[in-house]
């Protein structure tokens, strides 16, 4: 046997302390833990049936993670020669470290169940909240609180089935960690439940928040307008959705641009008029120079507020924009015959130290000049930025026409259903101090960077595109010009393609065709199969009839897939609903289960039955989830108060915690 030097038996003998140290600390911590979980299970329910028997899993053994400081190590599994009984737990660290005396083999032991231990809790998924995501959080204090968007949900959802391949990410808000390694995920969308509901009666929903930590306002559409759960699965959500839509469209990123309906959430934030008699009688086919509808080319909510354009949202965004106007009172729906408007501005330096609006130009689709003004900002020009605004002295030294003003006369000139158009609009809107709901801005329409984030400049935008020179004026930049150069931009891209102009969905479009000619029509395993080995099989579950458009995609989806990768079923009941789902959550990577709740329920003489019965199916449900599956419960909000709340948990061995982890904000 090979003897030790003397340095090498010292190295062992400190090693062998630290493990032996570690174990102790992990012992006096595990004992910790374990008195909270018993206490939390003596307060469960404790009813179960069988189901509930089968999703339990094996006590975790050894790391667990403390989301505010580093990994740190549980308790080892030791010899019965290394176990000592548990005292109360107030001993000295060194003294319960002397009393594991390991030996050679103990410690190599140890050493490998701690190395296995680790690549366990590797695998673990885990949800980070980013900036924007912990605003929409309620502990942050309903004037501060800036609400995510259902897009935002249907994104962290696209992301936990398909994981990196996604088409869609929800970086924008949270951060999600190996999305791969979920079990499944399971979506509780409860319809007539409102975030008002949930705060008003916080104090009877005694298990849900047990389950979560993780509450999140949402700003949802406007009701009657569309089912949620439509938007949901809008997205493709399937294998089959997927190929078909490659096929048609080149690339996913481009079949959910296409098939996206931007108005969906801007409808909720702006004064919109969501009656169907309007909608009927603006509609219309799409314009003949046009080879797709105008509208798809529209920022939605989330962009705008990616892209920093003013928006009627409550908290920072409010008070950030509480002396901004609406360009209308009330805007008509948008269509593909909607007109568009091309706006530049241009703006010199103030004693504000801001810049404010000393020019403004609108154009419409005719090239034809609409509206053009001088304007004198409310402050004292201390530059004029000649060579980028093309002011001068000379020109305002007659000017008397005020902002107020300027906002009156384009309030009068815009249609109801004017698309704005321009480069960057989002700076002109702030210049004018007005909000508009339906924008398409061409530094987000154009991009030759091949990076979202890298934007291209008006004046290369024309020259590469429109073969057009502008912006090359000695006396500075023209906003006529300007607004012309963006008109045209999008015109052109309006003849050719959604992709046009685009070079991230140009690059998806030419990887998928290369694929397609190297494997055959069936391109599937590339995007899914490869990802995981589990199958991506979408289960829908309705109470009431199922929304038409839920429908579509579901007949649509499993018409040739023999597999049938999206499941619908309707109940009765939501009691019926609840059943079916633990019946079949676990046999499916995603499960949506929409519950639909009566406005009559929450008069006070049943609203605490009310309560109390949702309260007991979040629990039964949560109870289905198994180890590391992703669980989201949205109260899809109700005639009265249109804010929705989601609630986020992702589930863990019971030994790792009495209910469900908190998520970290980055």
């Amino acid at each position: 046997m090979h003897t030790m030097t003397s340095k090498k038996a010292e190295r062992f003998e400190k090693k062998k302390k630290k493990l032996a140290a570690l174990a102790s600390l992990v012992k006096l911590n595990d004992k910790d833990r374990e008195s909270e979980s018993s206490a939390a299970a003596k307060a469960s329910n404790s009813d179960s049936d069988s189901s509930d028997e089968k999703n339990k899993v094996k006590k975790s053994k050894l790391i667990t993670v403390n989301h505010d400081e580093e990994p740190t190590a549980k308790k080892p599994k030791l010899t019965e020669d290394d176990s000592q009984s548990q005292d109360s737990g107030t001993g000295d660290d060194n003294a319960e470290a002397k009393k594991l005396n390991l030996t050679q083999e103990q410690y190599v032991k140890l050493k490998k169940e701690l190395k296995e231990r680790k690549r366990e809790l590797e695998n673990l998924s885990k949800l980070h909240l980013r900036p924007a995501g912990y605003s929409a959080s309620l502990e942050v204090d309903q004037e501060q609180r800036t609400p995510v968007f259902l897009t935002d949900v249907q994104h962290l959802l696209m992301s936990a089935l398909i994981g990196k391949k996604s088409p869609c990410h929800p970086d924008r808000w949270c951060y999600l960690e190996k999305p791969l390694k979920l079990s499944h995920t399971l979506v509780v969308v409860l319809d007539g439940v409102s975030l008002y509901h949930y705060l008003s009666n916080e104090e009877k929903f005694t298990e849900t928040k047990k389950i979560f930590e993780t509450k999140l306002e949402v700003v949802l559409p406007v009701r009657g307008d569309k089912n949620i759960i439509a938007d949901l699965v809008t997205a493709p959500l399937t294998n089959v959705q997927a190929d078909e839509l490659i096929a048609k469209y080149g690339s996913l990123e481009t079949a959910i641009e296409m098939n996206k309906d931007p108005t969906l959430l801007v409808k909720s934030i702006f004064p919109c008029d969501s009656s169907e008699g309007g909608e009927k009688v603006k509609t219309g086919e799409t314009k003949i120079e046009d080879k797709f509808p105008r509208t798809k080319l529209l920022l939605s909510a989330l962009q705008m507020v990616d892209e920093g354009y003013p928006m009627p949202l409550r908290g920072e965004l409010a008070s950030r924009f509480k002396n901004y106007v609406f360009t209308k009172d009330q805007y008509a729906p948008v269509t593909p015959n909607s007109p568009m408007f091309g706006v530049d501005c241009e703006m010199c330096q103030t004693t504000s130290g801001r810049n404010e609006l000393t020019r403004i130009s609108i154009v419409n689709e005719k090239f034809e000049t609409v509206y053009e003004t001088l304007v004198m900002p409310t402050n004292k020009i201390v530059d004029y930025l000649t060579k980028y605004s093309g002011i001068t002295p000379e020109l305002m030294a007659k000017v008397t026409k005020k902002l107020h003003e300027v906002q009156q006369e384009v309030r009068d000139l815009l249609p109801a259903d004017a698309i704005l158009v321009g480069q960057s609009l989002n700076s002109d809107l702030h210049a004018m101090k007005m909000m508009h709901p339906y924008v398409i801005d061409t530094s987000v329409i154009f991009n030759i960077t091949g990076m979202r984030k890298r934007k291209s400049k008006l004046q290369t935008l024309a020259i590469t595109f429109l073969d057009q020179v502008i912006q090359g004026h000695e006396g500075g930049h023209d906003s006529v010009e300007d607004s012309l150069a963006s008109i045209r931009l999008v015109q052109l891209k309006l003849r050719n393609s959604i992709d046009f102009g685009d070079e991230i969905l140009l690059q998806r479009r030419r990887v998928n065709e290369i694929v397609r000619m190297a494997v055959g029509d069936s391109i599937q395993n590339n995007l899914f199969g490869q990802a995981s080995q589990r199958d991506k099989r979408t289960a829908i579950i309705t109470t009431g009839s199922m929304n038409p458009k839920v429908k579509e995609i579901c007949e649509k989806a499993t018409g040739g897939d023999k597999l049938k990768s999206i499941v619908c079923l309707e109940a009765e009941t939501n009691k019926q609903s609840v059943k079916k789902t633990r019946e079949i959550a676990l046999e499916h990577a995603l499960t949506i289960s929409n519950l639909s709740v009566e406005a009559d329920k929450f008069k006070l003489d049943k609203i605490d039955k009310t309560v109390e019965k949702l309260d007991k199916w979040i629990l039964k449900l949560w109870k289905t989830v198994a180890h590391n599956g992703l669980f989201l419960v949205l109260f899809g909000g109700s005639d009265d108060s249109p804010s929705g709340l989601l609630q986020i948990a992702i589930k863990k061995n019971e030994a790792d915690v009495a209910t469900t982890m908190p998520i970290k904000t980055v």
